[in-house]
């Protein structure tokens, strides 16, 4: 295969991904009314072959663990990987007496990479960050008095990362990289307030934030080795960066001009912290315990207080590889992947902390001739409480991930 054939296939990915992402900023990953909060609801890091997490200390050939680019630098030096993900979620809504169900249906992610060198690899994926997608309406008390009206609140919208990733090793236990970020789309808000049993008065409002800005993070991996076994500690940073973006305001009242303005600013994504460390028994076990901070506390928006709380998440899981190269029989050949976490949130309501917590098993199907793997994976999980008349999220969520491999750089032999 010449160069051309490379940059040919490199460019049709590049029109898929950009297709993607119409489609991506189309749609909302969330139903949640928790996404009213901050900047929406949180999407997970890019999840690791449907483990249910992405863990830092987590590297392996035919894998792109974008979440800590340090391990792209261990990825097969003759594979082209491409990874497409969709995901389909199903909630039941919980507050006092009333249930409500709803469910989801998003593409999740779009990725691929490949080795430029024995020591460097490289990597561009499209990822979901934050996402709108409630729908609210409450009867509320006018203050003082005696009169009722009704406040109906949508959000829909949400803002996407396209990341260009680097992994690079220093030595042969060292690796390093660095994730450089272009944060875009939009979170729009739209509010309506109408007095009860009239119509002659209404206030309508809408607030749309875009986002078009650049961050990064950076990562390390260490490797230790010991008899056929080894432990690998993996880290990641991310400073405080203000990513550009601007808000624009309208206002409706009945039978009065129309208010727009227009401001221009920043908002900040938090200073993150991770550890990870990871234990792999020969070639088929590994385990993995992960810590993320995000210090959300110190954050602003356009200049303001986001009044929000420091995150911290804790996240476990295994994978055990049955194939140990003889398999012949199906179940033998296939990759079984566990995880559970549990994430304090960075929003509080009604005096009470939003945590989510949840566990996921998953499995991965080989395809045949090494050229690929099809990874099905579900996590159930809980997000908010009851207390405080607040809305406790109960949660299916179900992965589809396809990751296709083509080998790269190799003469073809014929007889």
């Amino acid at each position: 295969m010449n160069l051309l054939k490379y940059v040919n296939k490199i460019s049709i990915l590049c029109l898929i991904g950009l297709l993607f992402a119409t489609e991506l900023k189309a749609q909302n990953n969330t139903t949640s009314p928790y996404s009213y909060y901050g900047l929406g609801e949180l999407m997970n890091e890019d999840i690791l072959n449907s483990t249910g997490m992405a863990s830092l200390a987590y590297r392996n050939g035919g894998v792109l663990n974008i979440n800590n680019p340090a391990a792209l630098a261990h990825i097969d030096s003759l594979r082209f990987i491409f990874k497409l993900g969709l995901v389909a979620k199903y909630s039941n809504l919980q507050q006092g007496d009333d249930n409500d169900f709803v469910n989801d249906y998003n593409l999740s992610k779009i990725s691929f990479g490949f080795k430029v060198s024995s020591k460097y690899a490289t990597a561009v994926s499209l990822i979901p960050y934050t996402s709108l997608g409630y729908n609210m309406t409450k009867r509320e008390l006018v203050e003082g008095g005696d009169e009722y009206f009704y406040r109906s609140q949508v959000g829909s919208g949400g803002l996407s990362q396209l990341v260009w990733s680097h992994g690079v090793s220093l030595t042969k236990n060292l690796s390093v990289g660095i994730n450089g970020i272009y944060l875009f789309g939009n979170n729009t808000r739209e509010e309506q307030i109408i007095p009860e049993g009239s119509y002659s008065y209404s206030y309508n409002s809408s607030t749309k934030l875009i986002s078009e800005g650049i961050h990064f993070n950076v990562g390390a991996q260490y490797k230790y080795e010991f008899k056929e076994n080894s432990l690998v500690l993996g880290v990641k940073y991310q400073p405080k960066v203000g990513v550009n973006a601007k808000l624009e305001t309208e206002v409706l009242n009945l039978n009065v001009e129309k208010y727009s303005d227009t401001d221009h600013g920043k908002f900040d994504v938090p200073e993150t912290y991770g550890v990870a460390l990871g234990f792999n028994k020969g070639k088929q076990f590994w385990l993995g315990a992960d810590y993320l901070n995000e210090r959300w506390s110190e954050t602003t928006k356009f200049d303001k207080s986001n009044d929000l709380l420091d995150r911290n998440k804790f996240s476990l899981a295994m994978a055990y590889e049955a194939n140990d190269g003889y398999a012949t029989k199906m179940l033998k050949k296939l990759t079984y992947r566990f995880g559970a976490f549990y994430d304090t949130g960075y929003m509080r309501v009604e005096n009470e902390r939003i945590k989510t917590k949840g566990l996921s098993f998953g499995v991965g199907f080989p395809m045949a001739r090494g050229k690929g793997m099809i990874n099905l994976s579900f996590e159930f999980g809980q997000m908010g409480t009851t207390d405080n008349n607040n809305v406790r999220e109960d949660y299916g969520r179900f992965t589809l991930e396809m990751s296709l491999f083509e080998r790269w750089f190799v003469k073809r032999k014929y007889q």
